[in-house]
């Protein structure tokens, strides 16, 4: 992870331009009832019994469109939403914590999306088939759904499996954490930020990245320089071979992933500057804890060998979660990106096609 630029490593979307309208996906906005916005997109038959849930990571707003190709191939119903304080999504309400507020996000758009999810309907659920997933900063979010109780996230139950890329391990559970973090991130999300008061280091970080997040053009300068200009030639290889898969033009990614950051700040920063209090906060579980049915559930940890401070942390996910199966690649912080949409079909392969 880098604390500055650390837009999500999905490649779940991609823009080709064959793609069937169902799978345009435009950004919608639901009220929620304590009076915030959630910003979402999704893409897929809305009727689908087989969802995916992807949470985004900083600097990235939730993006369903043009879902790559084992999506397709299997009608999934891709649900992607924006978490708080980014893009067009409310920042947290007063007084709540971002695993809270999640749980809270998370249960209204299943509501809004499959009527008979609420509880409150008195109504039985959809049989769905869930896979939670998420992408660096996002496998917080993904890990806090997909290990909430069931009294307060009832879909729970459906979860099939957790995947999570490039992942991050819970801060108040994991005692070494700040030994796995570079010096750059210990000090833009680790020990410092629980001393100084404020969120002032975000604070600082921010007027430091305003001016180079603010068009398209510049943040994808930003991105190359941090991210796509390091990769070795293995790891380019690979992206090429992910280009020529999905059908995306050369430097098409880049450009979408600068997009994302761009709007991911336009209207407000309260997501990033509340990113370590999020890192910190209880999840209202831990993952030693965890009932014999969530343990069931498989996790899928896909990590890059040189992404230093999340392949660090994956060690501890390993360790923990009952259920695990890891996939590690050469590579740095992007590299499960270019093999995910084969992780996916394997994954499917696995779970789905032995039902069929």
């Amino acid at each position: 992870m880098n604390v500055a630029t650390d837009p999500a490593t999905s490649a779940s979307s991609t823009t080709s331009p064959s793609i069937d309208p169902l799978y345009f996906g435009s950004e919608e906005l639901l009220s929620l009832p304590d009076g915030r916005t959630l910003a979402y997109s999704h893409s897929g038959p809305a009727d689908s019994s087989l969802v995916v849930l992807w949470y985004h990571g900083l600097f990235s707003v939730g993006d369903a469109s043009s879902p790559q190709k084992p999506f397709r191939d299997r009608n999934v119903h891709f649900i992607a939403p924006t978490l708080p304080g980014w893009g067009s999504t409310s920042p947290l309400p007063a007084g709540a914590t971002f695993p809270e507020t999640v749980v809270s996000d998370t249960n209204a758009l299943f509501a809004h999306l499959y009527p008979g999810s609420d509880p409150a309907s008195g109504s039985p659920m959809p049989p769905l088939r869930i896979y939670v997933a998420g992408g660096s900063f996002g496998t917080c979010p993904a890990q806090i759904i997909c290990g909430a109780p069931y009294d307060r996230f009832p879909q729970g139950r459906q979860i099939v499996a957790l995947l999570l890329a490039a992942p991050m391990s819970p801060f108040r559970e994991d005692a070494g954490y700040g030994r796995a973090l570079t010096w750059r991130d210990w000090l833009g999300v680790g020990a410092p930020t629980r001393v100084v008061p404020a969120n002032l280091i975000a604070r600082a970080m921010k007027v430091a990245l305003q001016a180079r997040v603010r068009e398209v053009a510049r943040a994808e300068g930003l991105l190359r320089r941090m991210l796509f200009d390091k990769m070795g030639e293995g790891e380019r290889a690979r992206f090429a071979a992910w280009r020529a898969r999905n059908g995306v033009r050369e430097g098409e990614f880049e450009r979408r992933m600068a997009e994302g950051m761009v709007k991911s700040v336009g209207r407000l920063w309260a997501g990033f500057v509340g990113t370590a209090d999020a890192l910190h906060a209880d999840w209202g579980f831990t993952i030693k804890g965890l009932d014999e049915e969530h343990r069931r559930k498989r996790v899928l940890v896909v990590v890059g060998r040189g992404d230093t401070s999340m392949f660090k942390m994956s060690r501890y996910l390993l360790d923990n979660y009952e259920n695990t199966k890891l996939v590690e690649y050469e590579g740095g912080h992007l590299a499960a990106a270019w093999s995910l949409d084969q992780i996916w079909e394997e994954t499917f392969a696995e779970f789905e096609d032995v039902r069929t």
